[in-house]
């Protein structure tokens, strides 16, 4: 905001060209005039977010001029000083303007201008169809202000706007909700959407440039143009979701702060899905007080936690042979709304379960996993899915008859984290997370699920052999470390199965694991339970979701294993030149015959030589 702020300050004595502009898909613009909040109003959600603007003091008295589109998204702010025009505005016989009401009418014109020509949102330039104004003064205003100049504009008074920054407003109902668009930049220079007005590459329609040149500097993009549109193809397949917010949090400019902030998601597990709402860095938390936040799992979806926590009798599970495949089955076996938000904390836990009863015995059929009673799972470098422990009690309910092991591996963790053993177990009613030497194995519940958490990389754990390896976005290019842990991978030949947000991802790790260890990856599935919330910025267009795609290693055959030695066997010969002669010709027939004839009066001069 502060840097379109400034190129907006910058713009305002350049002449500009009038030019004829496309109108807006949205129906109608809104100008929202607010009172700046005051630095006590702003302290507690600013020192959330790990801001400090001393500066926000100077703006007292004054109000916000914003303008946004019909849907919240926003397109241009200015400040202004409404105390000062407010009781200058003059409604006298003849209608004129007095200087300092058109000064401001003139003001909100200039905003609305530049709001056509650059928009905050990056977009291309448009206008409006309509206007709504949440002001009456400011209304009437404009309204005489574009009579005056010769402009016809369809103008409303809107009150239902945004008034104030608070969530609710004075009678207690949803203020309106400002819709905040994803961060864009430039593909080669990476500058940001906002000072400047960013285009597609008219092929693939995926990555974003800011001029010619830059587009033209781009000299890979020839070779992952065509892969990139393929790419683009699954878009509607990730986004067929049952929920009642899917065209939400599918969309190219949804907002997941926005969506946490509106479904009060702002504590708990959600504290490792907002970048606002912070919780304490993971080196200056405590052993107990990391313990003591998965007291409440699923806060603050009170009906869902007790849906969750209740206990299903033996006939209520779904058979692994004919599994759980998809959010809408999952969601109707659990018993839950499809407006509920809980899926995001489950998919990670829904992941493992799929890869288990569904790809694994597809893929590695001489496992037999669906008989195991007992499974012994390295989750390796998944830093949010170690912080939300609990929601991997999902799987001791799906899978009652399994005793889970889960083993984490990060490196970026304090170091009272290695070696330690906890469970995850349910007394009284109530899951918890606690130390294991502190619970009495008598006192365990059968389905308790064992953990073990250890500090450093994979390659140097020394750990039984597990039966099941799975990654959550491994990141395979941006660490070194990776090379050895396929290696060892590559040793242990364990099925390992790996969850990837993009299908780009997916195969710059198979050109990772080729080189590492001259293996390969599988083609990458859609994973039916992959996170709902999309995750947009960048420098492209791909649709991205957390464990969207799914993949998993193709070892490179060993170099050691001898070759079966060929037995030599007559009447295996025969049958072969039987199977390569099926029909002899005429001639092939009497030659045979000739050779049997010339071989019984071979052997009966020899008869008779020998008795005399």
């Amino acid at each position: 905001m502060a840097q379109w702020y400034c190129c907006f300050q910058t713009a305002k004595n350049e002449q500009r060209p009038q030019r004829k502009q496309p109108s807006d898909s949205s129906p109608y613009w809104i100008v929202h005039a607010m009172a700046c909040p005051g630095p006590v109003l702003m302290t507690g959600r600013l020192k959330r977010a790990g801001i400090t603007l001393p500066e926000l003091k100077k703006f007292d008295g004054k109000h916000i001029l914003m303008v946004t589109d019909a849907s919240g998204l926003p397109l241009g702010f200015d400040v202004l000083d409404y105390e000062r025009f407010s009781w200058l505005f003059n409604t006298d016989g003849a209608g004129r303007l007095n200087t300092e009401a058109a000064r401001t009418a003139e003001t909100i014109a200039t905003l609305l201008q530049r709001c056509m020509d650059a928009p905050m949102d990056g977009g291309m330039p448009r206008k409006p169809k309509s206007l709504r104004v949440n002001d009456e003064i400011l209304h009437r205003l404009v309204h005489r202000h574009m009579l005056k100049q010769g402009k016809v504009l369809d103008m409303e008074l809107w009150p239902r706007s945004l008034k104030s920054w608070k969530p609710l407003d004075q009678k207690g109902l949803p203020a309106f909700s400002l819709r905040w668009p994803p961060t864009r930049y430039c593909s080669v220079c990476k500058r940001r959407s906002f000072p400047s007005r960013l285009q597609e590459c008219s092929r693939c329609t995926t990555v974003f440039y800011c001029e010619d040149k830059c587009f033209g500097e781009d000299a890979e993009h020839e070779h992952w143009c065509a892969r990139l549109a393929s790419y683009m193809q699954h878009e509607a397949q990730l986004a067929d979701l049952p929920f009642s917010y899917t065209a939400e949090v599918t969309s190219e400019d949804f907002s997941l702060e926005d969506f946490l902030f509106k479904n009060k998601l702002l504590s708990s597990y959600w504290v490792h899905w907002s970048l606002l709402v912070r919780s304490a860095q993971p080196h200056s938390v405590t052993r107990d007080a990391w313990l003591k936040g998965h007291s409440n799992v699923y806060e603050p979806l009170k009906l869902e936690a007790e849906v969750l926590m209740v206990d299903l009798g033996p006939f209520n599970v779904p058979s692994v042979r004919n599994p759980l495949v998809s959010w809408h089955q999952y969601y109707e076996w659990r018993g839950l709304s499809l407006s509920s938000v809980v899926a995001p904390l489950l998919s990670s836990s829904l992941s493992i379960y799929y890869i288990i009863t569904s790809l694994v015995p597809k893929h590695f059929p001489e496992v037999n996993i669906l008989r195991k009673q007992s499974l012994r799972i390295h989750i390796i470098e998944s830093y949010r899915e170690l912080h939300t422990l609990l929601t991997f009690w999902e799987l001791s309910v799906l899978l009652p008859h399994v005793t889970f092991e889960l083993v984490f591996i990060c490196e970026q963790l304090p170091s009272w984290f290695n070696k330690i053993e906890l469970l995850i177990h349910k007394t009284n009613g109530s899951v918890g997370v606690s130390d294991s030497s502190l619970v009495p194995q008598q006192k365990a519940d059968e389905r308790s699920i064992r953990v073990k958490v250890y500090c450093g990389t994979y390659h140097v754990l020394q750990e039984p052999k597990p039966d099941l390896v799975i990654g959550f976005k491994p990141l395979f290019l941006c660490k070194d470390s990776w090379f050895s842990t396929l290696v060892k991978l590559q040793s242990l030949r364990v099925p390992a199965f790996f969850c990837e947000f993009s299908e780009l991802r997916c195969e710059s790790s198979q050109q990772v694991m080729n080189k590492a260890t001259g293996g390969d990856v599988s083609p990458p599935t859609i994973n039916p339970f992959h996170c709902p919330l999309r995750i947009n910025g960048g420098d492209n267009r791909l649709p991205r979701y957390s464990n969207s795609f799914i993949f998993h290693l193709v070892y490179k055959p060993l170099a050691n294993v001898q070759q079966p030695v060929p037995v030599y066997d007559p009447s295996a010969r025969s049958a072969l030149r039987s199977l390569s002669y099926p029909n002899p010709t005429i001639r092939e027939r009497k030659a045979a015959a000739q050779r049997r004839r010339t071989r019984q009066g071979k052997m009966k001069k020899k008869k008779m030589s020998g008795r005399h």
